[in-house]
């Protein structure tokens, strides 16, 4: 596989996956990383009554077991007055007018995953028509990414002992979509950026429309307690490849990918990343499997 070397909006130089040479991977995960069986999930919201808030215990009830939550309870609805992506239901996010923040806006979940060296995650999101980025500053966590071990995210500096998280965010004021990720080498304080691209272009959020995004992270090698620098990053946007990095240090111990991260707020860490309006984002059909041959979505053959 061929890199190219490119700097990131906010990050180090580090190599960049070439679009073009992606597609082998989609054939299978490769030989050397850990899989387990019993690591694929899947929820399209279809088991729990409509008009209920999405609950923890109902989260577990379908599998996806966390040990606390955030906003489950009150910013959450399994909703079926909208247009699904598949089925009849799907599930609503409310992002608060006027607020930041886990405690407050969105919701979130560590739920937990099967130890593995390698994940893919995919889901379907749409945005609201009237979905607000931001007051006078835009940002904000998005959905379900991929971590492990302690989850290193909010400012924490990544010493390779206390895990690594990989996030999809809106960001600017015209929504682009982007990739949040935390590992050893971060040059921010609050996490590096990856801009998803297609065609030369960043990609912007779309208002009222369903998208997929899948990631694919592979965590580094460690050698006699030192961190390799073979870690990966994979991202897709409908389908098709939207960007990636490797040459990531996210672990020096034996921390493995092992959890799907429900982590979605508005925010910044000011009210100037608040929403003018009430806003939502329903997601639908979330996948995870250390096995890309469940996600139909890579290869286009879902039904």
């Amino acid at each position: 596989m061929k890199f190219k070397k490119a700097l990131l909006p906010g990050a180090a130089a580090v190599a960049v996956l070439v679009p073009a040479v992606l597609a082998p991977q989609f054939a299978g995960a490769s030989a050397d990383v850990e899989q387990s069986a019993g690591s694929a999930k899947e929820n399209g919201f279809e088991a729990p009554p409509a008009g209920s808030p999405y609950t923890l215990d109902a989260w577990a009830e379908d599998g996806w077991s966390a040990p606390w939550s955030l906003g489950m309870d009150d910013r959450t609805v399994v909703d079926d007055t909208e247009p699904a992506h598949s089925g009849d239901k799907s599930l609503r996010v409310l992002y608060p007018e006027g607020v930041i923040g886990p405690e407050d806006s969105g919701a979130q979940a560590p739920f937990e995953l099967e130890d593995a060296d390698e994940y893919y995650l995919s889901m379907w999101i749409k945005f609201d028509e009237d979905f607000s980025w931001g007051t006078t500053r835009f940002s904000g966590k998005l959905g379900v990414g991929l971590a492990g071990g302690g989850a290193c995210s909010g400012g924490m500096d990544c010493d390779g002992t206390n895990g690594f998280s990989s996030r999809f965010i809106w960001h600017r004021e015209n929504g682009e979509a982007a990739l949040y990720y935390y590992h050893m080498d971060k040059e921010d304080e609050y996490g590096d950026y990856l801009t998803l691209q297609q065609n030369g272009s960043a990609v912007e959020w779309p208002k009222g429309e369903w998208v997929n995004v899948v990631q694919r992270v592979r965590v580094n090698t460690v050698t006699n307690g030192q961190a390799n620098h073979d870690g990966e990053i994979e991202l897709f946007y409908n389908g098709e490849p939207a960007g990636g990095v490797d040459g990531l240090r996210f672990v020096s111990n034996d921390d493995k990918v092992d959890k799907a991260y429900f982590n979605s707020f508005a925010g910044g860490a000011t009210t100037e990343f608040a929403p003018r309006n009430d806003s939502y984002i329903w997601y639908d059909d979330i996948k995870v499997s250390t096995d890309p041959s469940d996600i139909c979505e890579l290869d286009g053959s879902c039904g």
